[in-house]
């Protein structure tokens, strides 16, 4: 069966103000990043930047924004290849279900200060 795309978010990050806020907010960094993606980033605010707007556009494309969906529900890996992927738990894992998504993707990158991402869902199973 072949998955047809239910809804798309896309997110833009200023990496300079991920820099301010885990300077001026101690709290900030466990707050949003899971302790997987703490490693990965190795506190580069590129990195961190990249991460914090993948979960912006999941939010999106799950219909909802923080408070209805915890940033620490959304977490983003890396593939044995390098790939981002997009891992739901909690409140995202749920709002998912409810909307009947099976299947997603992220598409991650950061150059000139910015940080962007593209989260695509799907009903029903991957086609092959």
């Amino acid at each position: 069966m072949m998955s047809s795309v239910v809804t798309t978010g896309v997110d833009l990050v200023d990496c300079a103000r991920i820099a301010r806020m885990l300077k001026e907010d101690t709290t900030f960094m466990d707050l949003a990043f899971t302790a997987a993606e703490q490693e990965d980033s190795k506190a580069d605010p590129a990195r961190l930047g990249a991460r914090w707007a993948g979960k912006e556009a999941a939010m999106k494309a799950l219909g909802q924004g923080i408070g209805a969906i915890a940033p620490l529900d959304i977490e983003i890996r890396r593939s044995e290849n390098g790939a981002p992927t997009l891992e739901l738990s909690g409140s995202a894992k749920a709002r998912a279900h409810e909307l009947g998504i099976t299947d997603w993707s992220v598409a991650l990158s950061h150059e000139g200060g910015f940080a962007v991402a593209f989260v695509i869902m799907m009903k029903g199973g991957l086609g092959v």
